[in-house]
């Protein structure tokens, strides 16, 4: 309001006086503007009630910012308070209904208009508010998304840029640029290549540290894995480490499509670095990590002997010789007879790699699948010295106990050559003295296909390979087994199961059996398919059965029974 006075030169009177007061709210129609509280900056005064309308052009919204503010506080706002509603009047949406000295957040309608109200009792008086409205544009409908280069994120009164996962911001705000790289100290996540699932780009360099808690151990496990690269390495990689420089363990450099096994750091530190060069890009890697607490880190889980960390817990194991205790950490000693009839497996003096006890005897009972035999293959080997092995030593018999043919007495350091039993068991003793203790010994059993078969009148199993039933035969399998009769007798074959790669010929995989010792004596043919030959007597006292599989395409095999017969209760069929 403007008021002008003026008075001319020849009159004279008493003038005028007036009281005045400022009105607040009102309709307001502008794109932008101020809203304040009567009297602001100065306390408001009492008993007022003011209204505004704000309307800003059609097909945008009202935003509305507060700079400040300040009413009489109290839980429910009773006494003095701002009201918010989207609208234009007091029955529109409430928004809210604000007092106190915290600013409230920012206000977006849902339409071009805003409707406030203002209200202060007889009391208390504070300074009041004050706010800027203005018309809210959403930038990022505009068709170039307000030139942000991925993701244009609308904010009040303005917007902000962002970008696809695996990419950061660059210094311009807009455009975006491969992300990689950082400090990590969540439990698990995943890590992936800049640009993923896209290519990554030439010439970056990321490092990401993975950090978990004292006593934890973190795991990394891919998912993907394609860079440019083979065994080298030496354009694009990732390398793995366990902690910092210097000190850290080198996991390994990987390049190329084979994926890396999982890979557990040594401490609670895992270091992945990426390089790329300036020529070929490749999609990149996803990997996950995941922590987990080394209860084995500390006193050794409380084991006596071996501390095995699993995910989420950890598991107590005693050294060859003892057994767990029921407490699940102590170990005591065991008996030392042992029975073995897996395909493989490896056996050790009692308490391996530590020297073994005195006055020791062990045993172990080694079976194979029947037609199989067994081979012992020894990869460490300590035992008492002594010319004639007369005090700590290992024996080796061709058989189920030490009453069969002896293969061999052992002692010293020299590791023996692999034995190969002539049946399908080999019985193992170890025996230490009363006095010097070493180190003893560690071999592997395993199991050899073919070899001689003594056959009675009792029906006996023989099959094409040591996990028949389990699992196809292996490729390029050559085997020659020899079923040898008593004088007077002679072998009977009957096939129980036969399925070999079939061709025209049985040029790939096949079975030849011969009526006799050797491959000189007469065939009775050449097998494959799925169909089995008849049953097949010999001749004489012996049949040869040669197996050969080439290295492509498996089957089942085959399973075949063997008996003797007197040669005058046999009939003699060939195919």
């Amino acid at each position: 309001m403007w008021i002008e006075f003026r008075s001319s030169s020849n009159w004279v009177g008493r003038g005028f006086m007036a009281t005045y007061e400022a009105v607040c709210g009102g309709d307001i129609n502008k794109e932008m503007g101020q809203i304040q509280s009567p009297n602001y900056p100065d306390d408001y005064r009492p008993s007022k009630e003011c209204v505004w309308r704000i309307t800003v052009s059609k097909g945008v919204a009202v935003g509305l910012s507060f700079q400040a503010f300040e009413i009489e506080r109290h839980d429910n706002c009773a006494y003095d308070y701002l009201e918010v509603r989207d609208g234009d009047n007091e029955s529109s949406r409430l928004i809210g209904k604000f007092c106190g000295y915290d600013k409230p957040n920012d206000i977006k309608s849902s339409s071009n208009k805003l409707w406030m109200k203002f209200v202060s009792d007889s009391s208390v008086n504070k300074a009041g508010f004050a706010a800027t409205f203005f018309k809210e544009v959403d930038e990022c409908t505009e068709p170039k998304k307000a030139g942000c280069q991925q993701i244009c994120v609308n904010t009040l009164g303005s917007y902000r840029c962002a970008c696809d996962p695996g990419y950061e911001l660059a210094m311009d705000k807009k455009s975006c640029e491969a992300a990689c790289g950082g400090f990590m100290t969540k439990l698990n996540g995943t890590i992936t290549s800049p640009g993923w699932p896209k290519e990554y780009p030439t010439n970056k360099h990321c490092v990401w540290q993975v950090a978990a808690p004292t006593q934890y151990r973190i795991s990394l496990q891919f998912e993907f894995f394609e860079l440019e690269g083979n065994d080298v390495c030496k354009y694009d990689f990732v390398e793995i480490h366990s902690g910092s420089p210097p000190d850290a363990k080198v996991h390994g450099k990987f390049c190329g499509t084979e994926l890396p096994e999982i890979i557990t750091s040594q401490n609670n530190n895992l270091r992945l670095e990426f390089k790329s060069d300036t020529s070929i890009s490749k999609k990149g890697f996803k990997a996950h990590f995941f922590s987990d607490k080394d209860e084995c880190s500390k006193d050794n889980g409380g084991c006596q002997h071996d501390c095995i960390n699993t995910v989420g817990s950890y598991t107590c194991q005693c050294r060859n010789g003892f057994v767990l205790h029921d407490n699940g950490h102590d170990c005591k000693e065991a008996g030392c007879e042992h029975k073995m009839s897996s395909v493989e497996g490896v056996i050790t003096s009692p308490n391996w790699p530590d020297k073994y006890p005195s006055r020791k005897e062990c045993t172990w009972t080694i079976s194979a699948t029947s037609g199989h035999r067994v081979k012992l293959t020894f990869s460490d080997f300590e035992i008492e010295q002594q010319q004639e092995c007369a005090y700590d030593h290992l024996e080796i018999y061709d058989g189920v106990s030490d009453k069969a043919p002896i293969m061999g007495r052992f002692c010293g350091n020299k590791k023996p050559e692999s034995l190969v039993s002539s049946i399908n068991q080999m019985f193992v003793k170890f025996i230490s003295d009363a006095s010097v203790q070493k180190h003893g010994f560690k071999a592997m059993h395993t199991t050899e296909c073919g070899g001689k078969l003594q056959v009675d009148v009792t029906t006996r199993e023989l099959f094409s390979h040591a996990q028949f039933g389990d699992n196809n035969y292996p490729g390029q399998m050559d085997c020659d087994w020899v079923i040898t009769a008593a004088d007077g007798y002679g072998v009977e074959l009957v096939f129980q199961t036969f399925e070999i790669e079939e061709e025209v010929d049985c040029g790939y995989d096949y079975m030849e059996i011969y009526d006799g010792y050797n491959t000189d004596a007469p065939r009775f043919g050449r097998f494959c398919g799925s169909g089995p030959p008849e049953e097949v007597f010999s001749s004489g006292d012996s049949i040869m059965i040669r197996f050969h599989s080439d290295d492509t395409i498996d089957k089942k095999g085959f399973h075949a029974r063997y008996s003797s017969n007197k040669f005058q209760d046999a009939v003699h069929a060939k195919k």
